[in-house]
């Protein structure tokens, strides 16, 4: 009678609760004391990646590619829509953060190899090496579906609905959904980190920061970072473009650490601020200008392509005129009220849980739909994705090579004709590219630029060597450019192009 009194529902549920937790206990003590086997990633860029008990976390990383949203990467690609004009560039982002996590796993052993060599002071810090390595792995969990088609289209969602600034709207980057996702509560990425002695607080804090605070954060973010030492050879690699080699396996066994100043330059600058981060040593200073002049020609060539940006603004506009047509009537036509899209673009639908639930694939899936049955440019849009329906483009520079002059006057006139047609049916595109600066040196923060260590140890910026080949100019190039869905608007272009050479002959 006592013993079936106590057996309540609520007690029930206590003794249920407490087996759970005995259960998870048990396998954080086991996971401690077993050996892992030896498991292996077959890569076309690092060949065959180990992973086994000689590493730092590897048994903890191995677990993580298992979760949720390590695999979700396998559904988004690294170039977004970049197959569209190189049709091997179908990699994905999981395949890079395995990359970028193995590029992490040789820096820190050169970390290690500095301080025994007594090129750094004090000792190695085992706990700040598995918060890099972590970061390392963890750095594009929060990318959304073609990445930055998607933020851009945010972007611009959020200065249509009056935010602040119409340039300027603040929306969560995918860092910041990065950083949400490996500390939420509930997931499984915070469970393993914490089964490794590792606070996800910690490795979220690395990612959101800017500015490394010691040489373990430069592995994530420097000048010779593990992230584009991965993508720099990977992308090349699986476009198949010629341009933008690399002497990785060289400029890998010339990587040495020394402190570098991180103030900010200019007379008005704080204090020096010194931090130990990532140089080269001096013979690797023909390899560290090709390292450059790869990031440079990767963007001319791959990233800064005219149709891949002409197919990214279709994209964009096809996530601008789904979420309009939500706003408006709290569902789109083509799709089921429960769709991803749909419970994202609701308002207040901006959620972690809704934004992982969106991939390429779920993306893919909505344009097909949207073209068999959805109405409006919504549709149009979708089936111009499908069948390559790339936009025409018309491009500023070329249009006038080397006169600065007369291509402000072409942006003028064409702003002002195709005021009201701007993100619907044309769509101007411009950015800016340098060898070193905003490329090289990420918009001039100390840690993004490149060291070079002499015989004395004394540290030069890569451009300071008087017969450098890259000389720190500030000089940029500029990619501007309209693209035009209708024949009769980019003949209406064309025109403004004669009328502009016309009255300056």
């Amino acid at each position: 009678m006592f013993r079936a009194a106590c057996l309540t529902k609520e007690n029930e549920a206590k003794v249920t609760s407490l087996a759970i937790n005995l259960s998870r206990h048990r396998r954080q003590i086991c996971s401690v004391f077993v050996l892992m086997k030896t498991e292996r990633i077959r890569d076309p860029v690092h060949d065959l990646i180990t992973f086994d008990n000689s590493g730092l976390v590897d048994e903890f990383v191995w677990k993580l590619l298992k979760t949720p949203d390590l695999q979700r990467l396998r559904r988004i690609k690294q170039l977004g829509v970049s197959e569209f004009v190189f049709p091997s560039a179908s990699h994905s982002r999981f395949a890079h953060s395995v990359g970028v996590f193995h590029n992490a796993r040789r820096l820190v052993k050169l970390i290690q190899r500095e301080i025994g060599l007594k090129r750094v002071e004090g000792i190695f810090n085992v706990e700040r090496a598995k918060v890099a390595l972590f970061a390392a792995l963890l750095h594009d969990i929060g990318h959304g579906p073609f990445s930055h088609a998607f933020e851009e289209a945010r972007k611009a969602l959020a200065a249509e609905r009056g935010e602040p600034s119409s340039t300027k709207a603040k929306i969560r980057k995918h860092e910041t959904f990065t950083a949400d996702m490996i500390e939420d509560s509930a997931s499984e990425i915070r469970y393993i980190l914490e089964l490794a002695g590792v606070q996800a607080g910690e490795v979220a804090d690395l990612i959101r920061a800017e500015t490394p605070t010691d040489m373990y954060h430069a592995v994530v973010s420097s000048s010779f970072d593990a992230d584009r030492l991965d993508y720099l050879v990977r992308d090349r690699y699986m476009t198949g473009t010629g341009a933008g080699a690399i002497d990785l396996e060289w400029l890998m066994d010339n990587v040495r650490v020394a402190e570098v100043d991180f103030s900010p330059p200019g007379p008005d600058s704080a204090d020096h601020i010194y931090e130990h981060s990532f140089c080269l040593g001096y013979k690797a200073r023909d390899a560290a200008e090709d390292f450059l002049l790869a990031r440079y020609r990767l963007y001319t060539n791959v990233y800064f392509h005219k149709t891949t940006r002409g197919i990214e603004q279709l994209v964009s506009a096809f996530f601008r005129f789904v979420a309009r047509e939500i706003a408006a009537s709290q569902s789109v036509t083509g799709l089921p009220d429960d769709h991803q899209l749909v419970r994202f673009f609701l308002p207040g639908g901006e959620t972690t849980a809704n934004y992982r639930s969106l991939d390429d694939a779920v993306v893919w899936g909505a344009l097909h739909a949207i073209a068999a049955s959805g109405t409006g440019p919504a549709k149009e849009i979708a089936t111009r994705i499908l069948n390559r329906g790339k936009p025409i483009c018309l491009d500023v520079q070329q249009s006038f090579p080397e006169d600065a002059e007369r291509q402000r006057r072409l942006k003028h006139r064409l702003d002002a004709t195709f005021k009201n047609r701007l993100g619907e049916s044309v769509f101007r595109d411009a950015t800016k590219l340098s060898i070193y600066g905003e490329i090289g040196a990420d918009d001039g923060r100390a840690q993004k630029r490149l060291m070079i260590q002499m015989s004395d140890d004394n540290l030069k910026e890569i451009t300071d060597f008087k017969d450098a080949t890259i000389a720190d100019s500030g000089r940029q190039r500029s990619f501007e450019r309209y693209y035009f869905l209708n024949d009769s608007e980019y003949k209406m272009a064309e025109n403004t192009i004669d009328s502009i050479k016309g009255r300056r002959a």
